[in-house]
């Protein structure tokens, strides 16, 4: 290369240019890494655009008119017919009040708790600011970090959408906002627009309803209260459940003492305050309170609002309730007798199949009084009403119902090796009976074998794909936060017998599954939400279903429960006149008792149970009856009620039984030993005066079409007249699949199983009980007969 070549090359190489970028006179990669010079330009470039960009931002955000749920508009819920109303969810009571007639403590209070910096800020908080952009950025926002002004602004004109555009503009409004108000007309406005349960809005009203004084009295321990209710004011009513805001309460009293507007000495006198109990205005009387209450927390959950917006989001709600069945549901549950023992529970729930919406419920006799749903939130224990779910299971994994299995009493199945003493209720026994025969009169025995040979997880498999929630978690058991749950429902053999405690509402949801021929629909009380003067649609209910059985499963299912009532425990429901199917149940010692039937075009579940000082006992005797079963108070209300409900209604029939599914059998290793050729006479029974069967088969398999009835030889069974229980009194029977101890009995107005597996209902002093049905009753009691089939039935049906 020429020397004048090489040196042009050179020059050039070193001649620095504006930004010395790349690096003149540095050779290799390095004279790519910016140099001081690229690093200040570009900083300062960036700090221009960021401060020009800010700039016109904040020229062209202008404070806008408030928001609507800031004005306060009357949300309104209204029966199925979308014309009468039920209630409404208002801002019961709004009133301003000035800084000075809100005391020191509870301003000091509102900041301990809220923003510390509040004196200090110029309305916004660069670090909240900065982990709101970068949860939103991230679809993981968990709020907080926002100023007592930003939390003003968000309230009173904005929403609280999880966006980037709305942190934005609150950003720049809040700034605003700093400069045309004083620090105490901020915060005074903030604890005007704040939500603290009961409907209350400011902190004036907030002070009348929980204290019964005006927020100028407000002291330190219920003002630190108040203020710690603020981040989550739904979650408990502190005269109720104060320990749901005890950390939150201890929070705000530290740092109090932090920023010094206490003492340590005085910190250490402060504690959680008395609250007074919650006034209930006199239009929630009776069942609309229930509703009230059960659509509100439905219309949280699927509009994802909080109690403000709805209370001031003037919705318009179209429920499902029906209101002639919900006045036939209260009619049916007056009809029990009055003189009733104390702590006495009923409930009631009816779903349409065709949608899952609930039409009626009964929740109480007044919501003012009991507030709890006795439908909607309390467990029992299932008893018999739970063996459909193995029958389904059966069904669906080659079984039939001519298949024999064993109703002698005792019996000693063979669980997985592990000898498994179950008894029939009262020692009936039975030869071989066939799985239909076993439905019809809820034989126990036969049932445990039938879950034995399926699996008893394939029994809780069909009972939550038919609607039943998933068994509770240990922390929601730990934590008593059971409403989305059900108890003990695990794959124990004993299961079978009905020792899950599970709530009515989705008792009433999975025989709504059955009735729709194996197809579920997610049960709900919201039909439909509008919003505004136009009637905007915010939400419709999903009523398409999703099939969770064969239809032939389906069919098979109701035709074996139709014969309860044809000719088994559950025979009162004849009266209704129409085709009925479904199972009684009745539990352990009589704490509970049920009967869960449908026709094609309704599903209705009807629960009694007692409590009391919060825990289950049993019913005892009432309305003339020694013992209170599913064949008797409960099937009469069902078949009242249903009368009613179904009144003017096409009278529907059951789908033809169709080709089950061909898959193998699981073997079964407690088939039924053969009966003796010439078993002992015993004197012929009297005919029936209850609701149970008694009978024993004379052939090993029970006719596909129709079970015939026949004479039991074992008297004591007809005598005693009573269903089985839901537990089978076995050691082992009670024990899960792993062998531990299995002892969820209940909650509620569920009862506990015993170490023993459970009493089935036995007469005192039998030391292993085990519940049986009654025996079938050839014409069904006229309605209004107050012994209902004369069934003095304990246990499971």
């Amino acid at each position: 290369m020429a020397k004048g070549q090489h040196t042009a090359k050179n020059i050039g190489r070193n001649t620095k240019n504006l930004l010395n970028y790349p690096r003149a006179g540095v050779s290799g990669c390095t004279r790519f890494l910016p140099s001081i010079r690229v690093l200040v330009v570009g900083g300062l470039s960036l700090v221009i655009a960021l401060c020009v960009a800010f700039a016109i931002g904040y020229a062209a955000t202008d404070i806008p008119e408030p928001n609507l749920e800031a004005t306060g508009q009357t949300s309104t819920i209204y029966y199925s017919d979308g014309k009468t109303p039920i209630g409404q969810y208002k801002v019961e009571d709004r009133k301003s009040v000035e800084i000075d007639e809100i005391s020191e403590p509870m301003q000091k209070a509102a900041i301990a708790a809220e923003d510390t910096s509040f004196y200090e800020n110029r309305g916004i908080s660069i670090k909240g600011l900065s982990r709101a952009v970068v949860g939103v950025a991230t679809n993981k926002y968990a709020g907080g970090g926002s100023t007592i002004t930003q939390q003003y602004v968000k309230n009173f004109y904005l929403t609280n959408e999880h966006s980037l555009d709305r942190k934005v503009k609150e950003m720049f409004i809040s700034l605003k906002i700093d400069q045309q108000q004083s620090k105490d007309e901020i915060l005074a406005n903030y604890l005007n627009t704040i939500y603290l349960g009961r409907r209350s809005y400011g902190i004036e009203v907030a002070s009348q309803n929980y204290f019964d004084k005006p927020a100028s009295e407000l002291n330190v321990s219920e003002s630190a209260l108040l203020a710690a209710m603020i981040q989550r004011p739904g979650a408990a009513d502190p005269s109720d459940n104060p320990e749901a805001y005890q950390d939150r309460f201890d929070y705000v009293v530290k740092n109090m003492v932090d920023e010094g507007f206490i003492t340590e000495e005085q910190a250490a006198k402060v504690e959680m305050p008395e609250v007074r109990k919650q006034n209930k205005e006199s239009s929630l009387s009776g069942q609309k309170g229930y509703m009230w209450d059960f659509v509100r927390r439905e219309a949280l959950r699927k509009l994802d609002i909080d109690e403000a917006q709805l209370d001031r989001g003037g919705y318009n709600i179209v429920t499902t309730f029906d209101k002639d069945r919900m006045k036939a549901a209260e009619q049916a549950i007056k009809t029990l007798p009055q003189d009733q023992p104390e702590g006495m529970q009923a409930g009631l729930v009816s779903i349409d199949p065709d949608n899952g919406g609930i039409e009626a419920f009964y929740g109480g006799k007044n919501y003012l009084d009991q507030a709890f749903n006795a439908s909607t939130q309390s467990h029992v224990q299932a008893g018999s009403t739970f063996k459909p779910f193995a029958l389904v299971a059966g069904l669906e994994n080659g079984v039939r119902l001519t298949d024999s299995y064993p109703g002698a009493s005792p019996t000693v199945l063979n669980n997985d090796g592990t000898p498994w003493p179950v008894r029939n209720f009262g020692g009936s026994s039975y030869g071989p009976v066939s799985l239909l025969k076993a439905t019809q009169s809820s034989i126990n025995t036969a049932y445990a074998a039938l879950n034995v040979q399926v699996g008893p997880d394939k029994t809780v498999d069909v009972a939550e794909r038919a609607g039943l929630s998933e068994n509770c978690t240990d922390k929601e058991m730990k934590t008593g936060d059971t409403g989305g749950c059900s108890i003990g429902l695990t794959p124990n053999p004993s299961n079978v017998l009905g020792t899950p405690s599970v709530k009515p509402i989705d008792m009433a949801s999975a025989y709504a599954t059955f009735a729709a021929n194996g197809v579920h629909h997610e049960t709900h009380s919201i039909k439909k939400v509008t919003k505004g003067a136009e009637d905007e649609e915010v939400y419709k209910a999903e009523t398409k279903g999703k099939r969770v059985f064969d239809k032939a499963v389906g069919a098979e299912t109701s035709y074996a429960l139709s014969q309860v009532v044809q000719g088994g425990s559950g025979s009162y429901a004849q009266n209704l006149g129409r085709p009925a199917a479904g199972k009684t149940g009745t539990t352990n010692e009589n704490k509970a008792a049920w009967f869960s039937g449908y026709t094609p075009n309704l599903a209705t579940s009807v629960v009694l149970y007692r409590e009391v000082d919060g825990k289950s006992v049993s019913i005892g005797s009432f309305g003339g009856r020694g013992e209170v079963t599913g064949g008797s108070f409960p099937v009469q209300v069902w078949t009242d009620y249903m009368q009613k409900a179904l009144q003017g209604e096409k009278v529907e029939q059951f789908p033809a039984r169709g080709e089950l599914p061909d898959k193998p059998k699981p073997k079964n290793t407690n088939e039924p030993a053969a009966p003796k050729p010439e078993p002992k006479e015993e004197p012929e029974p009297k005919a029936p005066a209850d609701n149970s069967d008694g009978d024993e088969d004379k052939e090993t398999k029970a006719p596909i079409e129709t079970p015939k009835d026949e004479k039991d030889k074992d008297s004591d069974g007809d005598e005693k007249g009573k269903e089985e229980g839901s537990e089978d009194g076995s050691d082992e029977g009670s024990k899960d699949s792993d062998g531990k101890d299995s002892k969820d009995g209940s909650s509620g107005g569920g009862d506990n199983g015993s170490d023993n597996g459970g009493d089935g209902g036995d007469p005192p002093g039998d030391n292993e009980p085990n519940p049986v049905d009654p025996p079938d009753i050839p014409n069904p009691p006229k309605p209004g007969d107050n012994d209902g089939g004369g069934a003095a039935d304990l246990g499971g049906d």
